[in-house]
């Protein structure tokens, strides 16, 4: 019971500030910012693609409208029927989403301490459990921290006030990562095949869906015959599972791409509207990412080859991840994440929110990381200082795109410094669990270096 009102506490915390700012002078300036809405996500350009469908024009004519037919019409039906209620229809998805969250954190780290327990009582003493092992009694409050991150978060909070579409994507996202968790294959990978018609890179997570569903089929399966084998090294159908994943998921995507057509009265406009916007960056309007700047200052004749170097990107790290994490999908699908948010070419500050949302399920690592004083602060400096540098360089004049660059570049650095410095944790920790506990004569756990 305590739990709920810790949750409905901040709920209401969540809703007023949300609907404060909504209400106040201030949205239309939140709205605009480049950092909460880009050329994908933007609710003007929402609105204008569905005024030019009523008008009986095509919304993918021109460079107004990217996203995919399924989401026009949603909005359509939005701006409608429901148009007065529009702000409280986002609070209410991002309260679900911060909820939904809450609740893959909680599964997620039940399944992850029936697995660690199994794991520790061969290789790691009873006293040096409790610097390794994942506290159960701590994972209701954990996952609580999620939500509450959620909620609170100024850059889930923006992208709510600003009335960004990327409110929508989160909780597509959100609703396929539970989904995943609760091994309900065909809804989860439906799920991901609508967020990948929508922004194409959460193609990506389809190794680690299919993986956490195997995962956790076979943790079931070894919990009801009590058998006290590892479970990650027990799942001999992962490559099985990868694959129907694979088909099944190019089913739902051709299906979703069929329906899109007829949406679109048989016209396959859409495509190069939406994917190919996404492909081949047209618009360099500035953004947190790393897209714009590099191509603006590119020469057209080398463009091609630094376009696509850039896309596979996106997507070249998945194999060696799922190789290396494959004791771990969880793990998996939270750097992917991170990766979403890094690569993508028109990314927003509510892809940071979602994954730092999930942070608290990662606690366990904190104390195996480095840089994580550094990182924060990178993170809080950038924040601060991208729309004060935004503001030298478009209203005052007085700076040029290198300073608002600099910030981004940062901010992106910051990402990969994260990655990085957690994949480092993941692995150590892992080694501490393999090979027991190493200490120096101070106490303190062996200082342990990656060696190339």
């Amino acid at each position: 019971m305590k739990w709920f009102l810790k949750i409905s506490l901040f709920v209401t915390i969540g809703v007023f500030l949300r609907l404060s700012l909504m209400m106040s002078s201030y949205q239309k300036e939140i709205a605009n910012r480049v950092e909460i809405s880009s050329p994908v996500t933007s609710w003007r350009r929402a609105v204008e693609g569905v005024t030019l469908d009523l008008m009986s024009l095509s919304p993918y004519s021109g460079h107004t409208f990217h996203e995919s037919p399924i989401f026009l019409h949603l909005y359509k039906y939005l701006i409608t029927n429901v148009n007065q209620f529009i702000d409280k229809v986002f609070v209410l998805v991002d309260i679900i989403t911060a909820l939904i969250l809450s609740l893959v954190c909680y599964k997620q780290l039940s399944y992850s301490v029936i697995l660690e327990e199994q794991r520790m009582t061969k290789t790691v003493k009873k006293e040096d459990v409790k610097r390794l092992a994942i506290d159960k009694n701590q994972i209701t409050d954990l996952s609580i921290r999620v939500a509450v991150i959620y909620l609170l978060s100024p850059y889930s909070l923006l992208s709510c006030v600003g009335q960004s579409t990327s409110v929508f994507t989160n909780f597509l996202m959100a609703s396929t990562l539970l989904t995943t968790t609760l091994q309900m294959r065909l809804i989860s990978i439906a799920l991901l095949a609508l967020l990948s018609l929508q922004s194409f890179y959460p193609i990506m997570m389809i190794v680690a869906i299919a993986m956490i569903i195997e995962h956790n089929r076979c943790l079931n399966n070894k919990s009801k015959d009590n058998n006290p084998q590892e479970v990650n090294y027990c799942s001999s159908n992962v490559k099985r599972s990868i694959i129907s994943s694979i088909l099944l998921f190019f089913i739902f995507f051709g299906a979703f791409i069929l329906l899109s057509y007829r949406l679109m009265e048989n016209n396959f406009q859409f495509i190069e509207s939406t994917f190919g916007f996404l492909w081949t960056v047209p618009d360099l309007t500035p953004t947190i990412g790393i897209f714009w700047y590099f191509f603006t200052e590119m020469f057209d004749h080398f463009r091609d080859f630094f376009l696509w170097t850039f896309q596979i990107n996106a997507f070249i790290y998945v194999i060696p991840l799922a190789i290396t994490l494959r004791k771990n999908p969880y793990f998996l699908s939270f750097i992917l994440l991170i990766l979403l948010s890094l690569f993508k070419p028109y990314p927003t500050v509510s892809d940071f929110a979602i994954y730092t949302a999930l942070l608290p399920q990662w606690t366990h690592l904190f104390s195996h990381m480095k840089q994580g004083l550094i990182i924060t602060c990178m993170f809080i400096s950038c924040s601060v200082l991208a729309p004060i540098l935004w503001h030298l360089w478009i209203i005052m004049g007085t700076a040029n795109s290198n300073f608002y660059f600099g910030v981004t570049l940062a901010y992106n650095t910051a990402q990969i410094f994260l990655i990085t410095d957690l994949l480092f944790a993941f692995v150590k920790r892992e080694y501490y669990i393999k090979n027991g506990v190493k200490t120096e004569t101070d106490g303190k756990l062996s200082r342990l270096e990656l060696v190339f």
